[in-house]
């Protein structure tokens, strides 16, 4: 499609323009889109040639390794089989991928051996998943691109259904390294803009009103970092808590002179304020919001305009939270990405906390048949 158009408009330029400035018109276009497509999909290249260009079966071990890598799945004796033995990879003909996580160690002494045997994917990122590992670390790689699901569904052949699955398990693992274990913005001697916005569309294309979700935010001037939270209401209980929840003592804090914001100057920050009615920046202490602002103003660019559920805001903010960050630190999303899901989906962290709950309950039961002897 993108080739007939570029084709189209180089022959209306050849009935318009001499046959010198089509040449160079027609170079123009050719290096132009070129450096744009490699721009674009090199890193997607890049992953094919990792996968020895094979989107599904068994993989070698050089991929194994990747993925072992990026924190996606488990080294050699780290995982325990059910005898406490370290498990070691092997390779396996009847797996999905080709390998299995097998104990052959000697369980009695007349060397009877363990003879264990669990999949690679078991508890890590990937588990009770039937794509190939080609096709979810596609995904990840299209899904931060923040290309359409429709896009995703034809390039790397999946079900719709699927697809918007799996873009719910990424948006966890986002959610799960901004939202619930974030940290803290700001400090003595930062500034910190807040503000609150809502996030939907006008009723039938008309008037002022919008309808969609309150969400409240800041950003620190000073390194670029932020957070973005759905909110139901705008009173100062829920700001406030907000406030502390998100930016450290002693932070200089500007906002707009929403009476919500009132009760900042009793708290333990400095609070400057900017109205709004009257102008965009306070002639006396210099204070303004531009930079959140402009920060509503990406955010909304980020979000998809249709199938928004509010339900699934807080991952939506999580991702450009996500991604933000990694502009800031000029770091590479996707081994970002896999680092964050290694850490949600651990398998030996996983083990372990299996193990406690089985030790728990056998406990408990012994408890309870002492008492009823």
């Amino acid at each position: 499609m993108f080739y007939f158009r570029i084709k189209y408009y180089c022959l209306r330029i050849a009935m318009l323009v001499p046959t010198r400035i089509l040449q160079i018109t027609t170079v123009f276009v050719t290096v132009t889109t070129t450096y744009h497509f490699k721009m674009l999909f090199v890193n997607f290249i890049e992953l094919y040639d990792i996968f020895e260009h094979k989107t599904n079966g068994p993989v070698s071990i050089s991929v194994i390794e990747k993925l072992q890598s990026w924190n996606l799945l488990a080294r050699d004796c780290v995982l325990k089989c059910k005898n406490g033995h370290y498990l070691k990879l092997y390779p396996d003909v009847r797996s999905l991928d080709g390998f299995g996580w097998r104990c052959r160690a000697p369980i009695n002494k007349q060397k009877n051996k363990c003879d264990y045997y669990q999949s690679i994917r078991v508890d890590t990122f990937f588990h009770k998943s039937h794509l190939s590992l080609y096709q979810i670390v596609s995904f990840a790689y299209l899904w931060l691109e923040n290309v359409s699901l429709s896009f995703i569904v034809k390039q790397i052949k999946i079900a719709q259904h699927t697809a918007v699955d799996w873009s719910s398990f990424h948006r966890e693992v986002v959610f799960e390294a901004m939202i619930t274990n974030h940290n803290k913005i700001g400090g003595v001697g930062q500034v910190v803009e807040i503000d609150e916005s809502k996030f939907g569309r006008r009723k039938y294309n008309r008037g002022h009103r919008v309808d969609g979700q309150w969400i409240f935010g800041g950003v620190q001037r000073e390194t670029g970092d932020c957070f973005l939270i759905p909110v139901e209401k705008r009173d100062k209980d829920t700001l406030l808590t907000a406030i502390n929840d998100w930016i450290l003592p002693g932070t200089t804090i500007i906002s707009d002179c929403w009476k919500s914001y009132q009760c900042l100057e009793d708290e333990v920050f400095v609070h400057l304020t900017v109205n709004h009615s009257i102008q965009f920046k306070n002639p006396e202490t210099g204070a303004h919001t531009n930079t959140v602002e402009g920060m509503w103003r990406h955010a909304k660019a980020s979000l998809s305009q249709y199938s928004r559920k509010k339900r699934f805001y807080g991952g939506y903010l999580a991702k450009f939270m996500f991604l933000k960050r990694c502009r800031i630190l000029n770091i590479e999303p996707l081994t970002e990405f896999f680092k964050l899901a290694g850490e949600l989906y651990d398998p030996k962290a996983i083990q372990e906390n299996n193990l406690l709950v089985s030790d728990d309950e056998a406990s408990s039961e012994t408890d309870e048949n002492d008492e009823d002897l």
